[in-house]
């Protein structure tokens, strides 16, 4: 059964509508002023106010702008009935959000019309609230399907490049959470930090496109096979920039960046200073300082100690002076990353 709230003070108008009302096959709940049918409204649901305007208490024009300003009664039809027929009366109960506004005394054939239609409108905007959604819910489960598949995605790229590489292990995976606790500590919000926790692995991407001769060579690359090796910046982006997703995006951008040098002395376009993207400045510092601790084929891990003091000694030079800062800043957090990413 469908529920009006009647909010009249006078008794003998409550008892003509409410018996009308009744005889249409509503429930009735009365209310003597605004503020009792606002307590009324907390525990009750309703699908139409009947509305007075001029009552103690609390009159018709608080109630109705207090109840069209809370979202879990907006959208209940509202219709003011009062026997102010002025335009200002009218026009300002419809400002404050009422449907409709029927004047006393009021037609009765009329009036059931107003009531019904009243309610299967505020039936088909419910109907419609509950569509959307539900789409709304279909939509959200399928773009967190795509934002699945596209993090997994973006995971075997990182193993695929991995695998050709004699890089340790687990060395993506410190990368890409070493740049996200600095991409934290330069303000990012979590999503742009999520973005950089799962694009930053990828940054060695284009190494698939290097020839095993070079990119397993274990002695130092003599001048021209560096010059291949350096090529693997644009060919990461150039894989990484097959479609334009934020996560792609970013890890593109990381890819053909992160090789750059704050001096301008870096490849592959020998961008200097702010014209280095953040993302890439970052992933510079934290890629060269996982590699110096790590042992490789052909070289030996370096200490702690060394290590702080190549990536202090090159702030302002290879680094990002205010990356720097941050990551000296949180030494204490990128360890405790080290030592829970531990090469298998």
């Amino acid at each position: 059964m469908q529920k009006i709230l009647l909010c009249d003070d006078e008794v003998m108008n409550r008892k003509v509508a409410s018996k009308i009302l009744k005889k249409e096959g509503f429930e009735v709940v009365e209310a003597e002023n605004g503020a009792e049918a606002l307590e009324i409204l907390k525990h009750e649901k309703f699908d139409l106010i009947l509305m007075d305007l001029m009552m103690p208490v609390m009159d018709g024009y608080e109630a109705t702008k207090i109840i069209k300003s809370d979202e879990n009664l907006l959208n209940i039809p509202l219709i003011v009935i009062s026997a102010l027929s002025d335009k200002s009366a009218v026009t300002k109960a419809l400002e404050l959000g009422a449907n409709e506004y029927v004047t006393k005394p009021f037609d009765i054939i009329e009036f059931r019309l107003r009531i019904k239609n009243a309610i299967k409108l505020g039936s088909y905007h419910t109907l419609l609230e509950e569509e959307v959604s539900k789409k709304t819910g279909e939509l959200q489960d399928a773009l967190r399907e795509v934002i699945k598949s596209e993090k997994d995605i973006v995971s075997i790229l990182g193993k695929t490049a991995e695998f050709r590489d004699n890089e340790t292990s687990a060395h993506t995976l410190r990368v890409g959470e070493m740049a996200a606790l600095i991409a934290q500590k330069f303000g990012w919000s979590s999503a742009e930090v999520e973005l950089m926790r799962l694009a930053a692995p990828m940054h060695d991407m284009g190494k698939v496109g290097i020839a095993d001769k070079i990119l397993l060579k274990p002695g130092k690359l003599d001048e021209n096979e560096f010059a291949i090796m350096k090529t693997h910046a644009k060919i990461g982006h150039t894989i990484l920039s097959q479609k334009d997703t934020p996560l792609l995006h970013l890890a593109a951008e990381i890819a053909y960046t992160h090789h750059e040098k704050y001096d301008g002395s870096g490849y592959p376009k020998g961008l200097s200073g702010d014209a280095i993207p953040l993302s890439g400045a970052i992933v510079s510092v934290v890629d060269v300082f996982d590699a110096l601790l790590s042992e490789r084929p052909y070289k030996k891990a370096f200490s702690l100690e060394k290590t702080l003091e190549i990536i202090t000694n090159d702030s302002g030079g290879h680094f990002h002076p205010e990356v720097v800062e941050h990551f000296l800043n949180s030494i204490d957090e990128i360890l405790k990353i080290r030592d829970s990413l531990q090469d298998a």
